[in-house]
């Protein structure tokens, strides 16, 4: 019996539905094994550490040195109203995203460097959260870009505050300093810890540019 034309394509297809299952099934047992990969877990953990250390490193930048802007000079002594006024009411919930805001008003930041920090901080918790799944998850990578933008951030950062240590410290009265080559002790670590993670050296080396820099 010849079979009639529409069997034969439901058959063709069925076929087709089959190999592609197969193929399907190959290839994500081949992106599973890469991933399980001794050397590829390793680097996993070392990059899923450095975002861990990178978050880490930015909140203090933020939370603390901002906090630390009001400290009255003695201890445990604040500018509580100026503090409160200032940063606090900016975001009443959230004494990280508050502190955002402040340092773009004093030009510390960028409005686009924030919105990176959130999804850095998003990030963060995915990973945190989520440690195994980043292990065994072919689909779900460490983002090296949010890494480097982490470093721009630093560098702006550093910059910033250390602008402020060399105006009110008399040991630099006279001396002409370049606040552009100013480079803090957290954005050192965090070059460090970028080189570390086996990232472009050019592409980290544009994150730690300032825009002045990168203009000329």
């Amino acid at each position: 019996m010849v079979p009639s034309g529409g069997s034969c394509r439901n058959s063709i297809e069925h076929h087709r539905r089959l190999v592609q299952s197969v193929l399907t099934m190959t290839t994500h047992e081949e992106r599973l094994r890469q991933k399980l990969a001794p050397e590829t877990v390793g680097t996993t953990l070392i990059r899923a550490g450095c975002f861990l250390s990178a978050y880490e490193l930015i909140k203090s930048e933020i939370v603390d040195k901002v906090r630390g802007f009001f400290w009255c000079g003695f201890k445990d002594l604040y500018d509580e109203e100026h503090y409160q006024r200032d940063v606090l009411s900016r975001n009443p919930k959230s004494r990280y995203r508050a502190s955002c805001g402040w340092l773009v008003e004093m030009d510390a930041l960028t409005s686009g460097q924030v919105k990176q920090l959130e999804a850095i901080h998003q990030h963060r918790q995915e990973i945190a959260h989520e440690l195994p799944k980043l292990l065994i998850d072919p689909d779900f990578e460490v983002k090296t870009d949010l890494l480097v933008a982490a470093l721009g951030c630093l560098r702006s950062l550093g910059i910033f505050w250390g602008s402020i240590d060399v105006d009110t410290d008399p040991d630099f009265d006279g001396v002409d300093v370049d606040y552009n080559e100013i480079k803090s002790g957290s954005f050192l670590l965090m070059e460090y810890l970028v080189a570390l993670c086996g990232i472009d050296a050019v592409q980290a080396g544009a994150a730690g540019q300032t825009e002045e820099e990168r203009v000329q």
